[in-house]
């Protein structure tokens, strides 16, 4: 499966996460077709048979967004954004997002909101989102490295 969108998935073997193809320029950067200044959408959901996460990145803004699509079923949705290091290591955890969705309003991270938020353009980041619930920890976890090309 050929995904269009620029983002690369890893292997289980390579992490033992969950498996994805990949569209990739090269082994250490994910492949990018936004032209600067132009606002690209990456999105994933959580592995589970009916995703109940869902992590949203716009390069325009770095705009993370994290919501709970099923509310009220014991879990909630929680997203990572972790520092690139190669197509198959992550690097230092920059901030995490949770959303419970008990309220019907997703957890949101902006460059605006400063520090850690504020992604370096020209570069990639890993992202990860999971489930957690309050007695099984992390499940359905999904991962994604996206490039953040566009000026804001």
């Amino acid at each position: 499966m050929k995904n269009t969108w620029s983002w690369i998935g890893v292997s289980v073997a390579a992490l033992g996460l969950a498996a994805a193809t990949s569209t990739q320029a090269n082994a250490d950067a994910p492949a990018t077709s936004a032209a600067p200044g132009i606002l690209a959408t990456h999105s994933m959901e959580t592995d589970d048979g009916n995703p109940g996460g869902r992590l949203e990145f716009r390069t325009l803004g770095d705009i993370v967004t994290v919501n709970d699509q099923q509310a009220n079923d014991g879990h909630a949705a929680i997203g990572y954004v972790y520092e690139y290091v190669n197509s198959t290591t992550r690097g230092e955890l920059l901030y995490s997002l949770r959303d419970n969705g008990s309220d019907g309003v997703p957890a949101v991270a902006r460059a605006s909101d400063g520090g850690s938020h504020n992604l370096r353009e020209g570069r990639s980041y890993w992202f990860r989102i999971c489930l957690v619930g309050p007695e099984d920890g992390l499940s359905g976890c999904d991962w994604a490295a996206w490039s953040n090309q566009e000026e804001a």
